[in-house]
């Protein structure tokens, strides 16, 4: 039968897997994780809190945490154990000014809103990933209360699945939100647009090697939002040219004043007079001339 246990991760047979590994800080590499829910309680498990009243009655006392309401944290995608001990308030859990009732059950079988105001036994409550960020515990007429802090988990997974479809429009929104640098061994895959956002520096992509962009049909250039030059397989198209130079002759809006070329070949000889002297022209010219004139 599974039950819910916040002892040390353990075997009693001392398997080994290559599906599974806990590290020396007690992180776990599962190729399966199942959590089996805080339907069944061992009453031999030791709870992860007590609460406890003052002697007065007026404010709740719990361990791990202290006295007076403390603040106490928890985390998401975790289930914990809270033992209630002969409490004169009954205590309910709330977010913002709603019961907060999720994954929350007792010992007598009651689960959800109806696990709520509980003055002893165990309640067992399974924190959703959904959970908001901060809770409060307290008791019905709210004289009495403290906060739940609720954090995102910490450990390593073989693999993770986010279900959420919330879209992200910078660096601090969407289904999963990364604070610091994110390293990736291998390839990834995204199934919609790419956002930079830059606030200190000049965004960019960097390549320790070669830079491979790779499009089945063309890689399109734009520049808020306009597009400014298509590369395909047969070169750019459609981007102009400005104020720039080939082997240091400049092109554009720049006309230079001379150019020299170690070989030039001219298709066509040219009809008007030109301010640039046509190797081709002036050298048919001067065999017609030496013909003539016989020299």
């Amino acid at each position: 039968m599974p039950t819910v246990t916040n002892k040390a991760l353990e075997s009693q047979y001392g398997f080994k897997s290559t599906g599974f590994a806990v590290d020396a800080a007690g992180n776990i590499t599962a190729r399966t994780l199942v959590q089996t829910g805080a339907s069944a309680i061992d009453p031999e498990t030791p709870a992860n809190f007590t609460i406890t009243e003052n002697a007065e009655n007026t404010a709740y006392t719990i361990t791990p945490g202290g006295n007076n309401n403390p603040t106490i944290t928890l985390s998401r995608a975790s289930t914990y154990i809270i033992d209630l001990t002969s409490l004169t308030n009954g205590i309910y859990f709330y977010n913002v000014d709603s019961q907060y009732s999720t994954g929350l059950s007792h010992n007598d079988g009651t689960t959800g809103t109806a696990a709520q105001g509980k003055t002893s036994g165990r309640l067992v409550w399974a924190i959703a990933g959904t959970a908001p960020d901060t809770l409060t515990y307290r008791n019905l007429s709210g004289t009495i209360s403290g906060t739940i802090s609720i954090t995102n988990p910490v450990g390593q997974f073989t693999t993770v699945a986010v279900n959420s479809a919330v879209t992200s429009t910078s660096a601090t929104t969407g289904a999963l939100i990364v604070s610091g640098g994110a390293g990736i061994a291998l390839d990834a895959n995204f199934g919609a647009n790419i956002g930079v956002v830059g606030t200190l520096t000049i965004p960019n992509i960097y390549s320790s090697t070669s830079l491979d962009l790779n499009a089945a049909t063309s890689i399109l250039l734009k520049i808020a939002g306009t597009t400014i030059g298509t590369l395909t397989s047969s070169g750019m198209d459609g981007m102009a040219i400005n104020n720039s130079s080939i082997n240091n002759s400049a092109i554009g809006a720049v006309t230079p004043a001379t150019a020299s070329f170690t070989s030039a070949t001219i298709a066509n000889a040219p009809t008007t007079n030109i301010s640039g002297a046509n190797k081709k022209y002036v050298d048919d010219t001067a065999t017609a001339l030496s013909i003539a004139l016989g020299i």
